[in-house]
């Protein structure tokens, strides 16, 4: 059954930026979405925010954000999306390279699919560091990536973690878990490969072995499905993607 949020979310991409559309019915940026959504009053930074699909729906909810993009065209596309929406756009072009916020600022900040860009651990830490100075005591940071033990969306690269060390990094760095969750564990045809196997196969190919997600995104229960079966870590190595909520300790 599909939601009256995923079917909003999927008509802004394909209105407004198209070409930057995630190209998955099932993604775990729905998820993310629903749970920002729910949230009212707070103060975010949605770091590396693309053209503001996810944070319309969060200003929509009632929160305060600034969304924070390095492309120009991206923040063109997000204009229009909230001048026609009739929200209250502030959009800053910049990188967390250059944070220029004050501290303890932020009740919130929001990491979608953007850290891999660092791509060792040292200088994901020196981002996370600076991020951490910008959060209000207590304030939490809504994270998801791939996940490094995929074959069709980590791939092993080292860029990416696996949920387990994606917490064991944020709890080193001062933060406290309050919620983790793995996406889309639904296996491929080959499921029986060893996993180094699997890694090497082209990803145009694996894809045509999963689940096509244009059709199972309508079948009842798939949703349900997906937080259900996230929620037990012993299927975390097979998901695609993560979910992981921490509160700076």
């Amino acid at each position: 059954m599909i939601s009256s949020l995923h079917k909003r979310v999927v008509w802004k991409w394909k209105t407004y930026a198209p070409g930057r559309w995630w190209g998955d019915y099932l993604d775990i940026r729905f998820f993310l979405t629903e749970k920002l959504s729910a949230l009212r009053g707070r103060k975010i930074l949605d770091v590396g925010c693309n053209a503001g699909i996810i944070a319309s729906e969060v200003v929509a909810a009632g929160n305060d954000l600034v969304g924070l993009e390095v492309n120009l065209d991206s923040l063109v596309e997000y204009r229009s999306l909230f001048k026609d929406l009739d929200l209250v756009s502030k959009p800053v072009c910049g990188s967390w390279k250059d944070l220029m916020f004050k501290e303890e600022i932020f009740d919130l900040i929001i990491l979608s699919w953007v850290l891999y860009y660092d791509q060792t651990d040292d200088k994901k830490r020196e981002t996370i560091e600076k991020l951490r100075r910008l959060l209000k005591p207590g304030g939490s940071i809504y994270f998801v990536e791939a996940n490094r033990l995929c074959p069709i969306q980590g791939r092993g690269l080292e860029r990416y973690w696996s949920p387990g060390q994606a917490r064991d990094f944020f709890v080193s760095q001062g933060f406290r878990v309050e919620e983790q969750l793995g996406w889309n564990p639904l296996p491929s045809l080959v499921f029986w490969l060893p996993l180094e196997v699997k890694m090497r196969l082209p990803r145009t190919l694996l894809l045509c072995l999963y689940p096509p997600g244009r059709i199972l995104h309508y079948i009842p229960g798939w949703y349900g499905l997906f937080r259900l079966a996230g929620g037990f870590e012993l299927l975390w190595r097979y998901c695609r993607t993560y979910y992981l909520h921490v509160r700076k300790a």
